[in-house]
C-alpha cells in the first residue's frame, strides 16, 4: 500500500497535538499502512535518518507482534545468501549489520 497522503497529514496533526510516537504508529497501522509505509511516514514525520525510524518501529509496542517473525526471517535470509556464497566459492560475506544488536535490546512490554 502507498501511504495516504490525507493519513499523514492527519498523522502530523496528531503529532503537533502531543501524540506520542507509539500512538502515532498505532494510527497509522489501523489505517491500514504496513511496516514500510510506518517506517517511512516517522522518517518524514520525526525527521530521523531511515535506520532510526526503522528501530522505532521494529521496536514498537505498534509492531510487536511481527519482531519475532521479522528478526526469523532475517536469519533465514542471512544464511541462504551464506551457503549460497559458499556454494559459489564466492568470497566470505559479512553483512553490514548484523541485527543480533536490536535482537538482544530489551523489548518492550
Amino acid at each position: 500500500m502507498k501511504a495516504d497522503p490525507e493519513i499523514l497529514e492527519d498523522g502530523k496533526r496528531l503529532l503537533q497535538a502531543g501524540a506520542d510516537r507509539e500512538l502515532l504508529l498505532v494510527f497509522f497501522r489501523d489505517r491500514g499502512f504496513d511496516k514500510i509505509d510506518s517506517i517511512r511516514a516517522i522518517q518524514r514525520l520525526l525527521g530521523v535518518k531511515l535506520a532510526d525510524a526503522k528501530n522505532l518501529v521494529d521496536l514498537s509496542q505498534a509492531w510487536s507482534d511481527r519482531y519475532e517473525s521479522d528478526a526469523e526471517l532475517k536469519e533465514v535470509a542471512r544464511k541462504a545468501l551464506r551457503q549460497l556464497a559458499a556454494s559459489l566459492e564466492l568470497p566470505r560475506i559479512t553483512l553490514e549489520r548484523d541485527d543480533n544488536a536490536i535482537r538482544n535490546r530489551a523489548r518492550p512490554t
